[in-house]
């Protein structure tokens, strides 16, 4: 049957049948190219495990099948070695993974808890023992594998130290770029307002100024000089992981002639998490300034709120879908709240002022009369017979804060800002499927 709308959709003469397969192949190419550009972006930020299989004598073993399981996630990627016993498993996301061969003849090996951080490659050799394939040799082993397959330096900020290490709340958001700090060879400065776009002034491993890139999930975030950020969405409850990379660094980071700073976001995961926080920062718990303490004035308003919460785990719709080990979601909300204010001084005409007494001005100054243009005796304006006191001014003068008595800055003048700030920053919703291309 035609549908009504075909008219609207495709010229006449055209045959219905063969237009609606032109259509759906379109629509199936669409979906590759995307699946494919998100197979392929953030590339720069996974890592991979490789190594050699060997049979107890030592030689290699060629078609031993490989198996890396994510053991957050569930995510499970399968290949097998080479004739030369080598093997790669590519693009991992960074986490823990079990890792197990199996091959015929030959016990199964598994490692679990090997680390794999942003953009590294693990390096992991097993040797097969003589058995039955059912049964199993298992190693536990959280630490983290030695890098030595590729000849990169730098240094990974891990998870556990973006969670708890401070970082700096003064009028502005938190900037998870910050961490860079943390790494040998860094000179320089570092915006903490990733609200805006921020240029930096830093160097990596004495490299020139403007030489860094900084990406997130592979993506740089850098306009026209590479030390210039788009810093919006960047949340450091968000990030995972961090990682510096300060030189000898693989073709693929080929826009950066002196460092690449690397984020990486947090997922969801086969368990259900999440955290609030609030970071504050208000008077009752700073010190007050000297100024402040000379002067005998209060503490001025500084409150500010970094605040915001997370939340992730697998996609799950009771009755109809639950996405453990295929399908996981992570959200991520920051905002941020400041009211400040300060403390100056001001020049007031003081109560001598007040009642037209100027005779501090002299010898200095010398006021007359307007109308005689003679001289008023003492400076004093009650020593003039034509002088009358203004009935506005007597009002507006009670008006007036007391002052010290000086001539100058005698007014303590406190300000308040109250200027409420919202900012947005991280993902509001972001879902991911074990399931990727290679």
């Amino acid at each position: 049957m035609t549908p009504r709308f075909k008219s609207y959709l495709i010229p006449k003469g055209w045959d219905w049948g063969r237009t609606r397969v032109r259509y759906f192949l379109c629509l199936v190419g669409c979906l590759a190219c995307c699946l494919i550009a998100l197979s392929l972006w953030g590339q720069t930020n996974s890592g991979n495990i490789r190594g050699t299989i060997t049979d107890p004598s030592g030689a290699t073993l060629a078609g031993a099948t490989v198996t890396a399981r994510n053991m957050d996630t569930g995510l499970s990627i399968t290949t097998a070695s080479t004739d030369a016993g080598l093997y790669s498993v590519p693009n991992l996301p960074p986490g823990r993974y079990s890792v197990s061969a199996e091959a015929p003849s030959l016990k199964k090996y598994t490692q679990e808890g090997v680390t794999v951080a942003t953009g590294t490659a693990v390096t992991l050799d097993i040797q097969m023992q003589l058995g039955a394939v059912s049964e199993n040799v298992t190693v536990i082993a959280d630490a983290s594998q030695l890098q030595t397959a590729t000849s990169e330096i730098g240094a990974t900020v891990q998870s556990t130290l973006v969670a708890n290490l401070p970082l700096e709340v003064s009028g502005t958001i938190r900037n998870p770029v910050q961490f860079i700090e943390l790494v040998p060879g860094f000179v320089g400065g570092v915006a903490n307002n990733p609200g805006s776009n921020s240029s930096d002034d830093f160097k990596v491993n004495g490299g020139q100024e403007g030489g860094t890139d900084v990406l997130v999930d592979g993506v740089s975030i850098s306009l026209v000089s590479a030390n210039t950020q788009w810093n919006k969405g960047v949340s450091t409850e968000g990030v995972q992981e961090f990682k510096v990379l300060q030189s000898n660094f693989s073709a693929e980071y080929g826009e950066s002639g002196d460092g690449i700073v690397s984020l990486t976001m947090r997922s969801g995961t086969n368990e259900f998490h999440g955290s609030a926080y609030d970071y504050l920062r208000n008077r009752d718990l700073d010190a007050n300034s000297w100024k402040n303490n000379l002067l005998g004035s209060p503490r001025s308003v500084d409150t500010q709120n970094d605040f915001g919460a997370t939340a992730g785990g697998p996609v799950f719709i009771p009755k109809l879908y639950h996405g453990r080990d295929k399908t996981f979601f992570f959200f991520d909300y920051e905002g941020f709240r400041l009211r400040n204010g300060g403390t100056g001084t001001q020049s007031l005409p003081n109560e001598n002022f007040r009642k037209g007494d100027f005779s501090a001005l002299l010898p200095t100054v010398q006021l007359y009369d307007p109308t005689t243009h003679a001289a008023i005796p003492g400076d004093i304006l009650t020593n003039d017979p034509n002088f009358k006191a203004s009935a506005v001014m007597t009002k507006v003068f009670a008006l007036l804060p007391p002052t010290n008595g000086s001539l100058t800055n005698n007014v303590a003048d406190h300000t308040v800002s109250s200027t409420n700030r919202f900012k947005h920053h991280g993902e509001p919703l972001r879902c991911e499927d074990r399931s990727r291309l290679f």
